[in-house]
């Protein structure tokens, strides 16, 4: 399941972030702090779309994404200043990126298209094409540590490795279906608890959550719903979330063997998730939809944003892909290279 348009970028500098944070609307029961971080209109020459966002500290972030006006090449963009500046790595790879993983500020993967898996060592400042053995695009990634990792993607295909991506070994799947529509299951996000005990979100006819005791090679449905799923998180190895179609979020507090649907004060899709702790987690969407929560989910809150279109301020209306949150702090990401800040006041 695709959970973005395609999308274009090029080099540049971004407008360093405002020091006086806008108040968006949330409700009376919090306030939340907001700031677009956005290049200069005259910089752009592709505009770019960014699939996923991934701050490891306060400063240093990492976005993927793609050029879509240049065949829709894969990109990365690298701040180590909080967005003040950001360098933009164009044409990786032919494809879109769509998610990726970083266990610190120096190494980190990016998956995507076709099989693609890049990944860095150095902060982002370089990039390695790893031999993922697979042509279905792959959509997720998770590492417990700089060696051992998984990812996954269409037809029920996961992947792991033991030494960082030097070398992957094909778990399930991994190969394109014979049809559209007959039975697939896409894996569109993953998370480990050890080397061996890890769950999935997907989508397909149905949306599903299945579970692994084997390290991958095996996977056992636990959740089926009649809605896809577009992502899941987890804050600790008993409490997470699974979000997807038409506002559909879940929160589970036995390590994603039992679910309970919960309240997401939207109806709108949501693309992403991302938990700070058992009670603090926030999601984006389409239409410009983000919402935390600071209470384990028992209330979600929805933000409206506006951001400034030629000059003048309008309600954001693009699908938001990709949130990163950190302790009070939240980064979002859509169109046109733009990265949303957001801090619960």
């Amino acid at each position: 399941m695709q959970s973005a348009e395609t999308r274009r970028t090029a080099w540049f500098a971004v407008a360093p972030i405002a020091l006086a944070m806008a108040l968006v609307s949330a409700t009376a029961f919090a306030q939340v702090g907001f700031a677009e971080i956005k290049p200069p209109d005259d910089a752009v020459e592709y505009s770019s779309i960014y699939n996923g966002v991934f701050f490891v500290t306060d400063t240093i972030g990492f976005l993927v994404g793609e050029q879509s006006l240049e065949y829709e090449k894969a990109t990365v963009a690298v701040t180590h200043d909080k967005g003040s500046t950001w360098e933009v790595m164009p044409g990786l790879s032919v494809g879109r990126l769509m998610g990726g993983a970083f266990v610190d500020e120096n190494t980190g993967w990016a998956v995507g298209a076709a099989g693609t898996i890049l990944a860095t060592t150095d902060g982002g400042a370089s990039w390695d094409t790893q031999t993922s053995k697979v042509t279905v695009d792959i959509q997720d990634a998770y590492f417990l540590t700089e060696k051992v990792g998984w990812a996954v993607g269409n037809n029920s295909t996961a992947l792991g490795t033991k030494n960082g991506g030097r070398s992957w070994q094909i778990l399930s799947g991994g190969t394109p279906s014979g049809q559209v529509g007959e039975g697939e299951v896409t894996f569109v996000a993953v998370h480990f608890f050890d080397e061996k005990n890890g769950i999935v979100a997907g989508a397909g006819i149905e949306g599903v959550i299945e579970v692994t005791s084997d390290g991958g090679k095996t996977w056992e449905p636990v959740h089926p719903w009649e809605d896809n799923y577009g992502s899941l998180a987890f804050a600790d190895a008993n409490t997470g979330w699974a979000v997807g179609k038409y506002g559909l979020i879940h929160a589970t507090t036995d390590g994603g063997q039992t679910w309970t649907p919960q309240n997401s004060s939207t109806e709108e899709d949501i693309w992403a998730i991302s938990a700070v702790s058992p009670t603090t987690a926030w999601y984006s969407g389409d239409l410009g939809t983000i919402g935390y929560t600071t209470d384990g989910g028992s209330t979600w809150q929805t933000v409206g944003v506006q951001v400034e279109f030629f000059g003048q301020k309008k309600d954001l209306t693009r699908p938001i892909n990709g949130i990163s949150a950190l302790g009070s702090k939240a980064w979002a990401v859509t169109d046109y290279g733009r990265v949303l800040y957001f801090e619960l006041q």
